[in-house]
């Protein structure tokens, strides 16, 4: 099967994200929201944006996908790809023609007979808030398993209406281990996640896991009980050979602060758990890229602007990181709603010598973070076609899309 892989995107509504958890992490100031949080201006606008569109026309746009169930945004994102609506951005980028037509998704010189479709679910699990400020305590919620029971629903509904449609699901489950039990933690990963001795059937439907630092996941933290939770996860994607996600730029949802949630969410932080388990297979969203200008190295910063590379310290902890160690991959995600990021990509590459470029160019995987980019894109199609505009060629693009993907999800 030639697929075709979305490796990054998230299907929820708006029952699904802890807002509570949230607002608590900036109640120390309204000013961490914009300097580090969800709404910082260089996170939320691009330049085009900044001239053609207002940031309430970006979040109306957005609030579509969670004003609605979870089949109906599949149903509506394969219609995106089908040419099924008219762009009202006259600087967006539109392919000639729909992406998905004859029965096959067309991009570039290749056509695929599906569309692989990751998911990511977010672990909105939620501790009791008795005893704290509020005035209506909220009870401990396991959120991530009625999440789960949607997202199936989901699928269902998707294909009971789109019985020939091209998209298949690989989901990734979130787990954030300090909202949980350890045998919570492992009924999670016995009950949900596929492994080579069990077929995907019933609930058990989910093929990686996507772990999100700025809720709270540390990636190797120092109290006993809590790491012993994390550990439980890597001995689990070792044995059964399950992909990770880890969220890696410096922005997006936190039930933390920001400066622990950047902590926790570099990827240097990964360094304790590789030298644990170094075949554990990691995909840093995003490639790592940072908004907050205090968080770069301002030497890395010179010399992109010299070299015009990319400027963001995590970048390049990614970079030594797939240099150690074999199943270190990185996508692309939300960043590539910028044109920028893919010619300073392509910058970086042409930069190295032609063994470090290969080795770095089969570990990047094509993602999209729908509906979450929707603030720097008008649809699901002007992603892909961003990306299709790139400078990288047809067989690099082929490689992103399919060849890579496939290795990491251990289809091949």
């Amino acid at each position: 099967m030639d697929y075709f892989f979305d490796q990054h995107f998230h299907l929820m509504d708006i029952s699904h994200p802890n807002l509570i958890s949230f607002f608590g992490s900036i109640e120390s100031g309204v000013a961490e929201l914009f300097t580090s949080g969800a709404l910082l201006p260089s996170y939320i606008l691009t330049p085009k944006t900044r001239r053609t569109h207002t940031l309430l026309s970006r979040i109306t746009n957005t609030l579509t996908t969670f004003a609605q169930p979870i089949g109906a945004t599949l149903l509506m994102m394969e219609d995106d790809l089908s040419g099924a609506y008219t762009s009202h951005d006259e600087e967006a980028l539109y392919p000639e023609n729909p992406y998905i037509r004859e029965g096959k998704l067309h991009f570039r010189n290749r056509s695929y007979d599906k569309v692989a479709l990751c998911p990511m679910l977010m672990d909105f699990s939620a501790s009791p808030t008795s005893g704290q400020s509020l005035y209506y305590p909220t009870p401990k919620k396991e959120k991530i398993l009625t999440y789960i029971d949607d997202t199936l629903q989901g699928f269902e509904h998707y294909r009971s209406h789109h019985p020939d449609g091209l998209f298949e699901f690989f989901p990734f489950v979130g787990i954030n281990p300090p909202m949980h039990s350890l045998s919570f933690i492992k009924e999670i990963l016995s009950t949900f996640v596929v492994t080579g001795k069990n077929k995907a059937r019933g609930k058990r439907r989910f093929y990686g896991i996507k772990v999100y630092p700025p809720l709270g996941y540390d990636p190797w933290p120092s109290d006993k009980e809590e790491r012993a939770k994390v550990i439980a996860i890597y001995e689990f994607c070792t044995e059964h050979s399950i992909p990770i996600m880890t969220h890696c730029d410096d922005q997006g949802f936190r039930g933390l602060t920001a400066k622990e949630a950047w902590r926790v969410s570099e990827p240097d932080a990964w360094r304790p758990v590789l030298a644990q388990f170094p075949m554990l297979a990691i995909d840093f969203a995003h490639f790592g890229w940072q908004y907050t200008p205090l968080q770069k190295n301002p030497i890395t910063v010179l010399t992109s602007l010299a070299n015009k590379v990319p400027d963001s310290s995590w970048f390049y902890q990614i970079i030594e990181l797939m240099k150690s160690y074999p199943n270190i991959y990185a996508d692309v995600s939300f960043s590539g709603a910028n044109i920028s990021f893919y010619n300073e990509l392509s910058n970086f590459l042409e930069s190295l010598d032609s063994e470090v470029r290969e080795t770095i160019s089969n570990r990047i995987l094509f993602g999209t973070d729908f509906s979450v980019n929707l603030m720097k894109v008008e649809s699901y199609t002007s992603y892909y076609r961003l990306f299709e505009t790139s400078p990288f060629d047809d067989e690099d693009v082929h490689r992103i899309v399919h060849t890579n993907p496939m290795r990491y999800m251990r289809m091949q």
